[in-house]
């Protein structure tokens, strides 16, 4: 990577489901990735979760892009990247460990792109934040509405409720902005953290769905921290807006199913936030 000490680029882009599409290989995806890294110049690329539909196969292929890339390679898990199919068989807070101990990996170690920047990044967890209010508690914690199941409720075992889940990531979350003190942040998470990202209602399934989409744990952290940009994944849409300071992206490139094109180099580079960086 180019020493850059007064600027840099950055590229961030989640939900890239390489084992989702019928159409793109894994390959596919690894060099789409590389060459818009080549292309755009970029010093580090992040990625916000949601790689693949296993925790082996997310690890693979940041490892190969990293190997492979002139760019510094990060990223956090995003939900599906912590599932065990056909059924747990790790309790998932050991698959948790084994992300927080990666070299690549965001969580617990805050990187530091330039004097006086600081990226923060953490899966975070939805509490049941958003939701219709006809539901239950019990109801929504059960993930279960009609003939539909929360699928994080069949491949992953936190031996916790979602929301207790939410609670031990804020704390983590907060212990690694106090443990990297800095006069600008990036906070990288897979869920949400404003309502405005989740579906609008009503809706005929997101209703109840958005219940796992984002958390409002972590809101006190918008108000303690100077937060310039706040990029997450999780819902397959592309938004972006401004408030109280903080710039929210919601970047995804989701499934091939759901683009405006039928070209994968085409929507990464529309998913994807780069991020022109300069001391300041």
């Amino acid at each position: 990577m180019k020493a850059k000490l007064t600027s840099c680029r950055l590229a961030f882009v989640s939900d890239l489901h390489i084992d989702h599409s019928p159409t793109w290989s894994s390959r596919d995806y690894l060099e789409a990735c590389q060459a818009l890294i080549s292309q755009e110049d970029i010093d580090y690329f992040i990625i916000g979760g949601d790689i693949s539909n296993n925790w082996h196969t997310s690890l693979a292929f940041v490892e190969e892009l990293d190997s492979s890339s002139p760019a510094a390679i990060y990223f956090i898990p995003g939900n599906h990247d912590y599932w065990q199919r056909p059924a747990p068989r790790t309790d998932t807070w050991s698959i948790h460990q084994i992300f927080r101990q990666h070299p690549q990996c965001l969580m617990g170690k805050a990187l530091q792109p330039l004097a006086n920047w600081r990226i923060v990044g953490h899966p975070a967890w939805y509490n049941h934040a958003v939701h219709d209010e006809r539901f239950s508690p019990e109801q929504i914690e059960r993930g279960r509405f009609k003939l539909a199941t929360w699928q994080d409720k069949k491949f992953i075992d936190w031996d916790m409720t979602d929301r207790e889940v939410s609670q031990a990531f804020s704390q983590e979350i907060w212990t690694d902005f106090q443990q990297a003190p800095s006069p600008n942040y990036i906070f990288v998470s897979h869920i949400l953290t404003i309502p405005e990202f989740t579906v609008p209602m009503p809706h005929p399934a997101f209703d109840f769905f958005n219940a796992f989409l984002a958390t409002d744990d972590l809101n006190s952290l918008y108000q303690n921290f100077p937060i310039r940009y706040s990029i997450m994944g999780h819902v397959h849409i592309r938004y972006q807006v401004y408030k109280n300071g903080t710039h929210f992206i919601a970047n995804s490139l989701g499934y091939p199913k759901e683009w405006r094109t039928d070209q994968l180099d085409q929507e990464l580079r529309s998913a994807c936030f780069i991020l022109d960086l300069n001391e300041r």
